[in-house]
């Protein structure tokens, strides 16, 4: 499994339309994979869904950097006080830390014992989702991902603590799988780590500008009679010169 591709183009408009009337009753990890379906045109989805959850998300850090830029201004509320803090990252920052390892198993020794990883992907979460706890999930995911090597020790009888230590392991394999932030909040000086989901974030983004074109072309299309197709071929620039003078 290889996840190199052609370089990542940015969205235009219509596709950003595109993709967000796509996705927009789906859940994260189907929108996941239509961002990288946008961004990767060539490779089949079977294919995308192989890739990890790091090599998915080093994608979609491409396609964000690519269609609004390498920063990205986020927030987060203190789990003590509740206080809103505003903080910045930088795309090409968070890309630094993806795997540039394109094999799929890896051996790792775990407390004299010798085991293959591999790092997860998006089937594997689809079926984590869908089991009834935790633990489960954790079990589930221990089971897909990791298998004894020669001489190595039977999964079935890994204690938790075994399997807690297998897990981070794989956090270790694929580190952009899960981006964790280090947090201080001003007001009251809890320390914390907070998640960064770039597929979430980005979305988010995705809806806001998505909603904003639409009232664009509505506005355009009620003053100069331009169909949707006319607006959404204008740049930015121009199209919000135009709107602009709508308004005025």
């Amino acid at each position: 499994m290889s996840m190199r591709h052609e370089p990542v183009q940015a969205l235009s408009a219509s596709a950003m339309l595109e993709l967000w009337e796509q996705g927009a009753a789906r859940d994260p990890l189907d929108q996941a994979l239509l961002f990288l379906r946008h961004a990767c045109p060539t490779q089949s989805f079977d294919a995308l869904c192989e890739w990890t959850i790091g090599q998915r998300d080093a994608c979609v850090l491409e396609l964000r950097q690519q269609t609004l830029g390498d920063r990205i201004e986020a927030y987060a509320e203190c789990p003590a006080c509740r206080n809103g803090l505003e903080f910045e990252l930088s795309c090409t920052a968070l890309l630094a830390s993806a795997s540039d390892s394109d094999a799929i198993w890896t051996t790792v020794e775990q407390d004299g014992r010798s085991w293959e990883l591999r790092g997860l992907n998006s089937r594997d979460l689809a079926l984590a989702i869908a089991a009834v706890d935790p633990k489960q999930a954790r079990r589930m995911l221990l089971s897909r991902c990791v298998r004894e090597s020669a001489g190595g020790t039977e999964l079935e009888v890994l204690t938790e603590a075994d399997e807690a230590a297998l897990a981070e392991r794989l956090g270790e394999l694929d580190p952009l799988a899960e981006t964790l932030i280090d947090m201080c909040c001003e007001m009251c000086g809890e320390r914390w780590q907070a998640l960064f989901d770039i597929v979430t974030f980005f979305w988010n983004e995705l809806h806001a500008r998505s909603r904003r074109l639409l009232q664009e072309i509505d506005l355009l299309a009620r003053t100069y009679g331009w169909t949707e197709g006319e607006v959404l071929r204008m740049s930015e620039q121009r199209r919000g010169l135009y709107v602009e003078m709508a308004l005025a």
